[in-house]
């Protein structure tokens, strides 16, 4: 087991440490008494036999019968005891873990960067972490009966070599191979899962679509039910046949590991017989070592197993322990931002990471307090990407951007979220929670229902939502008896009711009425002035009937800002905008 897997067991370790002293201090007790019981009830079972032997023939008393009786009773009962409060703390202890590892899991993806998770190297440590979530509690199991299975091996194996040191050595030499073999079928299984897991994401993502409700009548109206179909056979097939060879030579290791057992335990029982035979070894002695071998040998192999699934569950953990160890790549800031904002990019440029074309050259412009701003441009031309960098998740490859005179770099990052209200083109819907909860969600001050209808009427969603049969009540998935199924633009409505509920210093709006008709975007757009009066307003549009309203409007153009001005101020300068401007009213005659 080398650094690094050592390491994530520590880790992992610590954490349920951390849980639950009591329990941990309690399993590794618990361990060390599970093996022990083995030896000391195969002991009571050697002197019982031989008691018994002895009385048939007239050659013992009956009260020592009673009394291993007697002893393996109370041995047993300890063991119920022991086993039945061991079941009911673990129980407990899982729950705590649960709560905790995901927890922590949760609180450490929010803390990542956006470009992280833009690294096709990371998202797949991220998914393995995520599947190694539900192993974490298996860990401390596994310790333990490592623990148990060592203590059952050494304590036969010392017994057996006071009799036989030959035998003892023997079947503790044939453990260190063995869990060589299995410590390499685990590296060979890494590296198949290495292999398997692109194929197993394409096929997984695949199967989910193709049984998902809400994509099935888009995948019938364009008959690609066996295009997806084939998509995901072929990636599973390859998954299997890369698993299938890597299994085909695991099996065979398997089978010749297992022959060893059986040999081994042939010649000890041919040997302790002989000396039975010799009357060196008395009938109580015999069946006492001949238990200690099956403890031995049983144990051996329990041994070598938990060796295995330990090293196993120490490689699927070391994703979690480096996912959970990594900076995020944008480091929390320390200033808190007071309100107003001002905004200001001062030459910003900007890559996405793992390419070599920026997105944005040069960018200046300054937001001020209670501005009404625009961002057009046609698709590609860097509108969305600046308002990632608006929202600090990503950071500029050069130049920098200035929150109330700080480097973005420098800000606290919830103070000022709390300052934004944002709505982007694919905004967050909870569909199994409530209207209202998805209207208050992120909100960090107390709201009323007053509050909430006057931002849903803002929005023009009032109307609709207290038609359904459970108004703000209802959940957005048909599948809740109280759930409702709402058109993408009733949603979008949702999602500019939420941006207003905010009531953030800015509002930032990046298409936030795509799917709504020309008529209600007026009126919602109108109603968003009208409510925003003293605040700033960025908003991101190809609709020139909301744009238009904006006191000054920025023009991108392949990343660069070409022209800067009001409406009529555009339109006289006969350049891009104007062309844009010209070719949507056209379409509209």
């Amino acid at each position: 087991m080398n650094k690094k897997t050592f390491g994530s067991v520590w880790w992992t370790l610590r954490l349920q440490a951390r849980v639950s002293r009591w329990f941990f201090a309690w399993k590794l007790l618990y361990s060390a008494y599970d093996g022990a019981s083995s030896i000391a009830t195969t002991y009571i079972v050697a002197k019982l036999i031989s008691s018994v032997t002895a009385v048939s023939f007239a050659q013992g008393a009956t009260r020592d019968v009673y009394q291993w009786l007697s002893l393996l009773l109370a041995v047993e009962l300890v063991g119920v005891l022991l086993r039945n409060g061991n079941r009911v703390s673990e129980i407990r202890f899982q729950q705590q873990l649960e709560l905790a590892t995901n927890e922590r899991f949760m609180t450490k993806v929010y803390e990542l960067s956006q470009e992280q998770f833009d690294d096709e190297a990371f998202n797949t440590k991220l998914a393995r972490a995520r599947d190694s979530l539900s192993q974490v509690d298996r860990l401390l199991d596994e310790l333990s009966w490592t623990l148990s299975s060592a203590v059952r091996f050494v304590g036969a194996i010392s017994a057996i070599a006071v009799v036989a040191p030959m035998v003892g050595l023997i079947i503790a030499v044939t453990v260190i191979p063995i869990a060589f073999l299995r410590a390499r079928q685990n590296k060979a299984y890494e590296a198949m899962y290495k292999k398997t897991e692109p194929y197993d994401r394409v096929a997984y993502r695949t199967r989910w679509m193709l049984i998902d409700p809400t994509m099935m009548p888009e995948i019938r109206t364009l008959n690609a039910f066996r295009d997806l179909v084939a998509a995901w056979r072929k990636s599973l097939k390859k998954s299997q046949a890369i698993a299938f060879k890597t299994n085909k030579k695991m099996v065979a290791i398997d089978a010749g590991t297992e022959v060893v057992e059986p040999v081994i335990a042939l010649g000890a029982n041919v040997y302790f017989f002989r000396l039975l035979a010799a009357g060196s070894l008395a009938l109580d002695k015999f069946i006492f070592l001949r238990g200690l071998l099956e403890q031995a040998t049983s144990a051996a192999s329990a041994l070598a197993q938990s060796l295995q699934r330990l090293h196993e569950l120490s490689i699927n953990l070391r994703n979690f322990s480096e996912v959970y160890d990594t900076p995020p790549t944008i480091p929390p800031g320390k200033t808190k931002v007071e309100r107003p904002l001002t905004i200001e990019f001062q030459n910003v440029s900007f890559t996405y990471p793992g390419t070599d074309q920026p997105v944005l050259k040069d960018i200046s412009f300054v937001i001020s307090p209670g501005s009404k701003l625009a961002l057009v441009g046609e698709n590609g031309a860097g509108k969305s990407t600046l308002i990632k960098l608006i929202l600090r998740q990503y950071l500029p490859t050069s130049g920098t951007i200035l929150v109330n005179g700080v480097d973005i770099r420098d800000i606290e990052q919830d103070s000022y979220y709390r300052a934004i209200s944002t709505l982007s083109q694919e905004f967050l819907t909870v569909y199994h929670l409530p209207i209202e909860d998805n209207l208050k969600l992120g909100l960090q001050r107390p709201v009323t229902q007053q509050g909430i209808e006057e931002a849903a009427k803002l929005a023009g969603a009032y109307e609709f939502i207290k038609k359904l049969k459970h108004g703000f009540k209802s959940r957005l998935d048909r599948s809740f008896d109280d759930g409702a199924g709402l058109s993408g633009g009733q949603l979008q409505r949702l999602g500019v009711a939420r941006a207003l509920l905010r009531e953030g210093d800015i509002l930032l709006l990046d298409e936030p009425t795509s799917a709504i008709d020309a008529k209600a975007e007026y009126t919602i757009f109108n109603n968003i002035y009208k409510s925003q009066t003293n605040k700033t307003t960025l908003i991101v549009s190809h609709r020139f009937s909301t744009v238009r309203k904006a006191e000054k409007i920025i023009v991108l153009e392949n990343g660069e800002i070409t022209e800067y001005g009001s409406h009529e101020e555009l339109l006289a300068h006969k350049g891009l905008y104007k062309e844009m401007f010209e070719a949507q009213a056209e379409g509209y005659k």
